[in-house]
């Protein structure tokens, strides 16, 4: 309980809002463009997108590829598509991230709806 009351204060705070706002900073910087969503490439905004944690192994000092720009639509077909069999878990955060998002991202390029499951 200790760990989700520490995600809940630190998601909360002015601090991770600062640190959105740098890594989106890191972002342009890097790549010369406003960033868009992983899943469906639709523009991310600090207002309207979601940064979804690979790792919480660096909570309150993430870093820059803990976390991946998602718009909320696909930030919540994420996590149905993560929470729907314990399979992903087992495979680890980082790893059931990267392939959530590249399942979601193929479904999109095809048009399809996620079936999240």
């Amino acid at each position: 309980m200790a760990r989700r009351r520490a995600y809940a204060d630190w998601m909360g705070s002015a601090a991770w809002h600062r640190r959105r706002e740098a890594w989106r900073t890191h972002w342009v910087d890097e790549r010369g463009c406003e960033p868009t969503c992983a899943a469906c490439d639709e523009p991310w905004t600090l207002r309207s997108g979601d940064l979804h944690h690979r790792t919480y192994d660096h909570l309150g000092g993430e870093r820059y590829g803990d976390v991946i720009p998602l718009c909320r639509q696909c930030h919540v077909r994420l996590h149905q598509v993560m929470e729907s069999t314990p399979a992903w878990r087992r495979l680890g955060r980082r790893q059931a991230t990267d392939i959530t998002v590249a399942l979601l991202a193929a479904r999109h390029r095809r048009g399809e709806e996620a079936d999240d499951g």
